[in-house]
C-alpha cells in the first residue's frame, strides 16, 4: 500500500485539508482537540507529530469527514472489514443516496439467495469455492448505509453517533448486543 493514496503517509495533508473545509484555523483546531495550541496542529499537520488511529479519528471528527474516518480504519487495519473509504461526492445528496441504497438491497437480496443455495449445497469434505460475487455484492450494501448515513448527516444533520447509542441502547435492552462479561464456552463434539 506503500505507493497507493491511502497510506500513513499521506494523512496528515488530508487532516490540513479537512480542517481548512471546515473553517477552522490552527489554534481553533488545537482548541477544539482538548486545548492544544496553534504549534501541536501544525506539527500534526507537517508530519513532525506521529500519527496514532485515535487522533486521526478525533480530528476527523471535528471535521465531520466521515470518509476519512473510514479511511484511517483501513489504513491502520482496525477492523477486518474496513475498506477503502467511499467518495465523498457521492454522499452529498441523501436523494442519490436512498436510490442506491435501493438497488444495493436489491442485488444484495439476489445474492443472499445464491449465497443460501450455495450453502445448503455444501458437503463435509467437499472442497467448493466462495461465491465471492455473491458475499461482495452484500458487503457492498454496508458501504451503501454508510453512504446515505454520511449524505442524511450532510444534508439533514443527522447525529451518527446519537443514532448508535440509540441503536446501542435497543440492542443492549434486546440482547443483541455482546454482554459486557461475555464468556466463550467450549462446544464438546
Amino acid at each position: 500500500m506503500a505507493n497507493s493514496p491511502y497510506n500513513i503517509a499521506n494523512l496528515q495533508v488530508l487532516m490540513r485539508k479537512a480542517r481548512k473545509e471546515c473553517g477552522f484555523n490552527q489554534f481553533e483546531m488545537g482548541q477544539h482537540l482538548g486545548g492544544r495550541d496553534q504549534r501541536y496542529v501544525s506539527n500534526v499537520e507537517k508530519g513532525f507529530t506521529p500519527l496514532t488511529p485515535e487522533l486521526c479519528i478525533r480530528w476527523f471528527e471535528i471535521c465531520k469527514a466521515y470518509e476519512h474516518i473510514d479511511l484511517v480504519h483501513y489504513v491502520f487495519k482496525l477492523h477486518p472489514m474496513a475498506a477503502a473509504p467511499i467518495d465523498p461526492a457521492l454522499n452529498e445528496s441523501a436523494h442519490a443516496a436512498i436510490i442506491n441504497m435501493v438497488h444495493e438491497m436489491e442485488d444484495a437480496s439476489k445474492a443472499t439467495k445464491e449465497l443460501a443455495v450455495w450453502l445448503n449445497n455444501t458437503r463435509p469434505g467437499k472442497e467448493t469455492e466462495l461465491p465471492m460475487h455473491a458475499i461482495k455484492q452484500i458487503f457492498d450494501l454496508t458501504q451503501a448505509n454508510k453512504t446515505l448515513m454520511y449524505s442524511l448527516a450532510r444534508e439533514f444533520d443527522l447525529k451518527i453517533s446519537d443514532l448508535a447509542d440509540q441503536w446501542s441502547r435497543k440492542a443492549i435492552v434486546s440482547e443483541v448486543a455482546m454482554h459486557k462479561n461475555q464468556k466463550r464456552q467450549a462446544v464438546l463434539v
